[in-house]
C-alpha cells in the first residue's frame, strides 16, 4: 500500500457508502491501535472518522488530515467543529449519496496531498472570471452573474441564493477583509461607495462544475480567521442573539452563504489569500442541506506568488472572459 491510501474508521452503515465513494484505495479501520498502526505504515494521506469515533483518533490528529462523517445539516457540522476544534473537514453522510461525491472527494485528497497551492476546482469547471475593486459596479457584476445562470438552465430558487452569495463575498472582500488587515482605520459601512487599488481588487469567477453551480470570491488580504467565522456562526446559530454590526453589519450574511451553500471551501494565507468557494445545488429544492465544509488556513505568511493566483488583470468595461478552469 501506497501513500496514496485513505482510512475509513467509521460506523458499521456508513462504511460501505463511504469505500464506495473513495474507491480501491480505501482501507477500512475497526479499532484505535490498528488506525494508530495505519498511521505508522502506510502514511495515508487522509482519513474518514465518524464523529462519535474521533475521540479515538484525537492523538492522531497532527499525523495525518481527519474528515469528520456527521449526519443532519448545519447544526452537525457546526457540533463537530466546535466539538473539535482542530477539525478542518467535516462531511455530511448525505454527501457520499450525492453523483458527485466521487470527484469531490478526489479533489480533496489531491488539495490536501499537495497544499494551498492546488486549485480547489477541477477541470471541467465552466465559467466567467472578472476582478472588482469598485464597490458601485458590485450589481452589474451580478446581473451578468444571474444572466449567466439564466443560459446554463440552473433553477431560479439556485440564481437567487447564487446572487445573494456572492454579493455577501464580494462585499466581505471590499469592506470587512480590509478593515480586518488594517487597509481601513475605521469600519466603512457597505451603503458607501469605496474603490481599492488595483493590487487590491477582489477576484469573483462564478460556473458550473461537476452538475454543481457555485462561486468562488478571492481577496488578498488575508484576514479571515477560523475563531473569526465560528465566532459568526455559533452566534447566528443561537436564538434571539442580537446581530454583530461591529464590522459595518457582518455577521448575519455569512450565516446565510453557509445557509445556503451545499459545499464550501475556504483558505486562508494569513496577509496574503482568503479564497472562498461556495457550491450550490443546481436544482435547488426544499431539502436541502450543508453537505461539507473545508477549511485550509494556513500560518505561512512567507508563501509566494499567491497575487498571480488572480486570473483576470482588469476589470474596466466588466468583460466576462470564458475559462474551462478556474487558475
Amino acid at each position: 500500500m501506497g501513500s496514496s491510501h485513505v482510512l475509513v474508521f467509521a460506523l458499521d452503515r456508513d462504511v460501505k457508502a463511504i469505500t464506495s465513494a473513495i474507491g480501491q484505495n480505501a482501507l477500512v479501520i475497526t479499532g484505535r491501535a490498528e488506525f494508530a498502526a495505519a498511521v505508522a505504515m502506510h502514511r495515508p494521506i487522509a482519513a474518514y472518522v465518524a464523529l462519535e469515533l474521533l475521540p479515538q483518533v484525537e492523538d492522531q490528529r497532527t499525523k495525518i488530515s481527519i474528515i469528520g462523517i456527521v449526519d443532519g445539516a448545519i447544526d452537525g457540522v457546526l457540533n463537530a467543529i466546535n466539538t473539535f476544534p482542530w477539525l478542518s473537514h467535516v462531511v455530511a453522510t448525505a454527501l457520499l449519496k450525492q453523483p458527485f461525491a466521487a470527484s469531490h472527494l478526489a479533489a480533496l485528497h489531491d488539495r490536501i496531498d499537495v497544499g494551498p497551492e492546488q486549485q480547489v476546482l477541477g477541470g471541467s469547471a465552466v465559467g466567467r472570471v472578472a476582478l472588482l475593486a469598485n464597490s458601485a459596479r458590485r450589481e452589474a457584476r451580478f446581473e451578468r452573474l444571474r444572466e449567466f445562470f439564466t443560459a446554463q438552465k440552473i433553477s431560479t430558487r439556485t440564481i437567487t441564493a447564487l446572487s445573494d452569495i456572492a454579493e455577501e463575498l464580494v462585499s466581505n472582500a471590499l469592506y470587512d477583509a480590509p478593515i480586518e488587515a488594517g487597509y481601513f482605520q475605521a469600519p466603512v459601512m457597505r451603503t458607501t461607495d469605496v474603490e481599492l487599488p488595483p493590487e487590491r481588487a477582489c477576484e469573483i469567477s462564478y460556473g458550473v462544475e461537476r452538475g454543481q453551480a457555485f462561486v468562488r470570491i478571492r481577496d488578498p488580504f488575508g484576514s479571515l480567521t477560523r475563531a473569526r467565522i465560528m465566532g459568526v456562526l455559533n452566534r447566528c446559530n443561537a436564538t434571539d442573539v442580537p446581530l454583530d454590526e461591529s464590522r459595518g453589519g457582518a455577521g448575519l450574511g455569512l450565516w446565510r452563504v453557509f445557509s445556503a451553500a451545499s459545499l464550501i471551501a475556504i483558505t486562508v494565507i494569513p496577509g496574503r489569500l482568503t479564497d472562498v468557494v461556495v457550491w450550490a445545488e443546481a436544482k435547488r429544492n426544499r431539502g436541502h442541506q450543508l453537505l461539507g465544509v473545508h477549511l485550509f488556513i494556513s500560518d505561512d505568511h512567507l508563501l509566494d506568488g499567491i497575487q498571480s493566483r488572480f486570473a483576470a488583470d482588469h476589470d474596466y468595461d466588466l468583460m466576462d472572459d470564458s475559462f474551462t478552469a478556474v487558475i
